[in-house]
């Protein structure tokens, strides 16, 4: 599946690095959206509108990402963090075909191949995005798919049964559940498409691995070392700061972009330890020497009269598994008391209630009835 070592092409990618970048993709939405929920609660002034308008936020923020991206590296943000980068389909055509892609044969890619890249990379996430959220919405959500009962719908038939509803509302009602139908064949579609060009370019029957790279005629090769020299060689004109202060944000918005590649690495590796610390014994207190000092201290002395049955109270029982008030055998739903004595919590609860005390050894129950507790066990 890798064109490493064989004649065909050195720079195609294998599918496995283009599923890995795709997924890199999907998983940034939901870090930023879980990082801005995190803060929102800190500071819900300044960020509980944005975290209300995830989606519009999100795409803005990866148009800026992406753009930097296109322009100077020829590639999105996931593709050049695995090594990758688009070149025209046009220019791969004059080619010959075994040949080597490299900088000085590959023009950067031009305004038009970025804004269609761009249409794809954020336009098409977001579009797709408020697609399922509102199919999502208007049928019901996963609880209408499993027990099949939507109240939307049962509205809307109320509504279109209805003479006086507007022709407007009846309008909407109709083209809702027109969508409501005919959405899922869409998606169904959408994702069967990629999955048939994902089989083509595994077993090389196509140069592209998405329906939309041939819409917009750009397929993804690997990037060379001549690639990375070019990139990094490429001197940058000094500007002073006081006489041009307006080329400073672009040029820090850039470095910290960049700086995203360092970042992503470590943050999942700050993630990953911060997982194994919480797990560990380090973040309960103490090492394993420290755990076995921490015995369990053992009970205070009590008179051997506390725990005996008192003349005041009921007897015990002569069978085992037998509550001493109603004399039920096997105990039904068995509650003990302090006193470590177990009876039904029927009886446990109105003795107590009455008195205050345990029926067995006269012992008083200082919070009463919250001094019961509930005994699981299959056999007592």
């Amino acid at each position: 599946m890798s064109a490493l070592g064989s004649g065909e092409d050195a720079f195609r990618p294998s599918l496995f690095e283009i599923v890995a970048q795709e997924k890199l993709r999907e998983l940034l939405q939901p870090a930023v959206q879980y990082l801005l929920a995190i803060y929102a609660q800190r500071y819900p002034r300044l960020l509980i509108r944005v975290v209300n308008n995830h989606e519009e936020f999100y795409s803005v923020l990866m148009f800026f990402i992406e753009r930097h991206y296109l322009k100077e590296w020829g590639a999105s943000f996931a593709e050049n963090f695995y090594g990758l980068k688009r070149v025209s389909s046009a220019h791969l055509a004059s080619r010959p075909k075994f040949s080597s892609v490299g900088p000085e044969t590959t023009p950067p890619l031009s305004s038009k191949e970025i804004q269609r890249s761009l249409l794809i990379l954020v336009g098409l996430p977001y579009i797709k995005c408020r697609l399922d959220l509102f199919y999502q919405r208007i049928s019901g959500g996963p609880s209408a798919s499993l027990l099949g009962d939507n109240e939307q719908e049962e509205r809307e038939r109320e509504q279109l049964a209805d003479s006086t509803t507007p022709f407007a509302r009846i309008l909407v009602i109709r083209l809702t559940r027109l969508f409501r139908k005919v959405y899922p064949y869409i998606n169904a579609l959408y994702y069967g498409s990629n999955l048939v060009y994902n089989i083509g370019y595994m077993f090389g029957k196509t140069d592209y691995y998405s329906p939309w790279f041939h819409l917009i005629g750009l397929q993804v090769k690997r990037m060379s070392m001549s690639d990375y020299a070019a990139t990094s060689g490429q001197a940058k004109a000094p500007f002073s700061l006081f006489k041009k202060p307006w080329k400073a944000f672009p040029m820090v918005f850039g470095k910290l972009i960049e700086f995203l590649k360092v970042l992503l690495p470590m943050s999942i590796f700050f993630f990953k330890f911060l997982e194994w610390w919480y797990s560990s014994e380090f973040a309960r207190g103490g090492g394993v020497q420290e755990e076995s000092k921490a015995t369990i201290p053992p009970p205070k002395n009590t008179k051997a009269s506390s725990t005996c049955p008192d003349p005041r109270g009921v007897p015990l029982p002569s069978t085992p598994n037998t509550c001493p008030v109603c004399l039920s055998q096997p105990i039904p739903n068995p509650t003990a008391l302090p006193s470590g004595y177990v009876f039904c919590y029927t009886c446990a609860y109105h003795y107590v209630e009455e008195h205050n005390r345990c029926p067995v050894t006269w012992q008083r129950t200082p919070q009463g009835v919250q001094d019961l507790t509930k005994v699981y066990a299959d056999n007592l």
